[in-house]
């Protein structure tokens, strides 16, 4: 009994190494995609999911892509900017077949990668039977090991195929100096991929505005405003957006950039900016303080928890804005880059933070603190992640909060709507399409407001979605007081699924 105790736990501690050491010697596959060289690299880091790096230009993104024993590198060795400039137009056939040739890649570099470590394992364990000779059964540390790693494999492999979630490529994090990052948002300034794009988008959006504004009964007239989100530098977007909201207000709720520092700033800035002749905005967990300074240089009004912020990076003036005879107040994002030079591992979500569920129950509790310190309380409120929006809404509707009051949101690039009571929490989705990358294969967002005359009151959503390459679009007008008839809580989405949360759950 005792010698088998050891030899199981021996087995255990071999195998470890033996994959350590087999997946480090296995080294890199390369492979030729479309988009260029590419090298893949499979690693002994659990949970680690996907890390693209690239050499030359000193930036990469992980995505949590899977979750298994091993994580999965890859460098862009060699760059072909045609293919770039292809993908930036739009181009969904050269995506979708860089997608299947790294997929393709990577299943071969996996099981090459695991075949090595096992080979390796089974070597150092038939070297240690035969040197440790007096451990009974003769063969048992061999046969042990050799089962357990067959139940690494399997397990691993297992994991990575259940927990994979190709939509979690919409949304990397970025890390390193970002200067490619604005090397590669240039490819959007090609006049073809601009005219192409803006032409479609402008022809639809202008389309569904016009159905939706027939839709409006007349004589019940609003005040309009457009919401966005997330437009992660994509310039495509600019023309045919700033033509629609033209002198309209528009609210703009944080993830403006990818990295948004050094040679970003520069090109998103003067983007944001050109969305409408009154851009206001917030940070979001992607954007940097730098960048909120030169926004706000540049006309747009950023809003902070202490007034509005200068150039010179000081809040002045109240804490609230008005916008067309409403109240408007704006919390910048708590993962908002403060340092003038970027960090590999600065964290750009609260899944970087040792504890995750601490890291967001104190960002939400300076949330709420944040709004109980308002007075007067706001009319409408920009808040970039979903979470602590619906947390702060959460939060009011079981105090039994009587005011109407508007959260605007963005951050995980869904469209919905949710009412508590007399919170309603709005979001855009993305307006930028996931960046130029996502062009061709992600929707473009935004929303248009409608408020009462009189009254703070949300009346009416118009939520529009929009792929001009492909010719999708969508439009849904969600009437607040017909969300839920009878129920105080409930979630509006554009399919026209309307899901009522029934009080006593809390949920």
């Amino acid at each position: 009994m005792i010698d088998w105790i050891v030899i199981i736990g021996l087995a255990l501690v071999l195998v470890a190494v033996g994959f350590w050491v087999g997946l480090r010697l296995a080294g890199p596959t390369v492979n030729e995609t479309e988009i260029g060289r590419v090298s893949l690299k499979v690693t002994p880091d659990p949970g680690s999911g996907v890390t693209a790096f690239i050499p030359v230009a000193d930036w990469g993104l992980r995505v949590e892509a899977f979750s298994s024993l091993f994580g999965l590198d890859a460098e862009l060795r060699s760059l072909d900017r045609d293919s770039l400039g292809k993908i930036a137009s739009g181009d969904r056939a050269i995506v979708d077949t860089i997608a299947d040739q790294l997929g393709s890649a990577a299943t071969r570099t996996i099981i090459r990668g695991l075949a090595i470590g096992f080979g390796v394992t089974l070597l150092i364990l038939l070297v240690a039977t035969l040197l440790l000779g007096g451990l009974q059964p003769r063969w048992g540390l061999l046969v042990s090991g050799a089962a357990i790693s067959v139940l690494l494999v399997v397990l691993s492999l297992g994991a990575a195929r259940v927990t994979f979630d190709r939509t979690a490529f919409s949304s990397p994090t970025y890390f390193a100096s970002g200067d490619e990052i604005g090397r590669i948002l240039e490819v959007a300034q090609d006049p073809r991929a601009r005219t192409r794009f803006g032409a479609e988008f402008g022809s639809i959006l202008r389309g569904i505005s016009i159905v939706l504004s027939r839709e409006a009964p007349e004589a019940e007239p609003y005040r309009t405003m457009f919401l966005a989100s997330d437009f992660h530098g994509n310039a495509l977007v600019v023309d045919p957006v700033s033509e629609i909201v033209g002198d309209t207000p528009l609210f703009l709720v944080g993830d403006l950039g990818q990295r948004s520092l050094g040679p970003e700033i520069g090109l998103i800035a003067p983007r944001v900016a050109a969305l409408g002749s009154r851009v206001l905005a917030v940070s979001g967990n992607h954007d940097s303080a730098a960048l909120m300074r030169r926004l706000a240089s540049e006309g747009v009004m950023v809003l902070g928890r202490d007034g509005k912020l200068e150039s010179s990076g000081q809040y002045t003036g109240s804490p609230t804005a008005d916008v067309e005879g409403l109240s408007v107040a704006g919390y910048p994002d708590p993962l908002e880059w403060q340092e003038p030079l970027d960090l590999p591992d600065r964290p750009i979500t609260f899944k970087d933070f040792d504890d995750t569920d601490a890291a967001r129950a104190a960002a939400l509790g300076e949330v709420i603190a944040w709004f109980d310190g308002l007075d007067p309380a706001p009319d409408v409120v920009m808040i970039h992640q979903n979470e602590l929006a619906a947390g702060l809404a959460e939060e009011l509707f079981e105090r039994g909060y009587d005011r109407d009051l508007t959260i605007l949101t963005g951050h995980n690039h869904r469209q919905q709507v949710d009412r508590y009571g007399n919170v309603v929490v709005v979001n855009a989705g993305s307006v930028g399409a996931s960046g130029v990358f996502g062009v061709g294969r992600d929707s473009a967002g935004l929303a248009r407001l409608n408020f009462d005359m009189v009254l703070p009151r949300l009346d009416a959503v118009d939520l529009l979605s929009i792929e001009p390459l492909s010719g999708q679009a969508q439009a849904t007008r969600i009437v607040i007081s017909a969300m839920c008839p009878g129920e105080d809580r409930c979630t509006a989405t554009p399919t026209g699924a309307v899901i009522v949360t029934p009080e006593e759950t809390g949920q």
